[in-house]
């Protein structure tokens, strides 16, 4: 006798956020909690990242971030203006076109919010899941033939993204962020105050910790140029 199967479970809708207009924020390492011969199993250049004591993040809708960090008397400035990637490390400016190129990009993903502008440019959400009150969706990247993806845990009330897996193209996991202690900062507008990074073996690698915060309080444009 056949066990009946289940019915495959309905798609929700993307319960992605378009209510941050703009945001900025300090991404401060707890080096108490951080472990560099773990995020080295990650890899040496992203284990480096962390040796940024603070990352300061400023976005503004749609599609502009700016992140700048300093590491002693190096600092690093990164803006991201649509497909357009300026850097400038020290006295050394480039802009790269980075159309097709997602992983490149960074976005409000990257404190843990599952937003609206980021999604309808770089990657598509499949749903895959519930997990109790989370929906699990597949990232699958836009524009490019680049087959390694993003699995994405979102809390539908919060728009937070709890836990995020990066798989490459063999499938194989790389790394996971898990974006913790969510607090309302205005009606409907939630950000975590906790970041936690493990590599691929389940290890605790780096803890960052989210201040500083100020939300739709305007930005200028001025701020997203070299």
């Amino acid at each position: 006798m056949q066990t009946p199967q289940k019915p495959p479970q309905a798609s929700p809708e993307v319960p992605a956020t378009d209510k941050i207009k703009d945001l900025s924020v300090a991404l401060r390492i707890v080096h108490e909690e951080t472990n560099y011969d773990e995020l080295k199993k990650i890899g040496g250049a992203f284990a480096t990242s962390y040796r940024v004591p603070t990352y300061e993040i400023t976005y503004k809708w749609p599609g502009k971030l700016r992140v700048e960090g300093k590491a002693g008397p190096l600092s690093a400035l990164l803006i991201y203006v649509g497909d357009t990637k300026l850097f400038r490390v020290g006295l050394i400016k480039k802009t790269q076109d980075v159309h097709g190129n997602p992983g490149q990009k960074q976005s409000l993903m990257d404190v843990g919010i599952f937003s609206k502008d980021w999604l309808s440019t770089d990657y598509q959400a499949v749903f895959q899941k519930r997990e109790g009150p989370l929906l699990v969706y597949k990232l699958v990247q836009r524009n490019t033939d680049n087959k390694s993806y993003e699995l994405a845990w979102v809390n539908p009330k919060t728009f937070i993204t709890e836990k995020r897996q990066s798989h490459n193209t063999e499938g194989e996991l790389q790394k996971e962020i898990r974006y913790l202690k969510p607090r309302e900062l205005r009606p409907g507008i939630f950000l975590p105050s906790r970041v936690e990074i493990y590599n691929q073996f389940g290890k605790l690698g780096a803890v960052q910790t989210v201040e500083e915060v100020r939300v739709n309080t305007g930005i200028a444009e001025s701020v997203f140029q070299l």
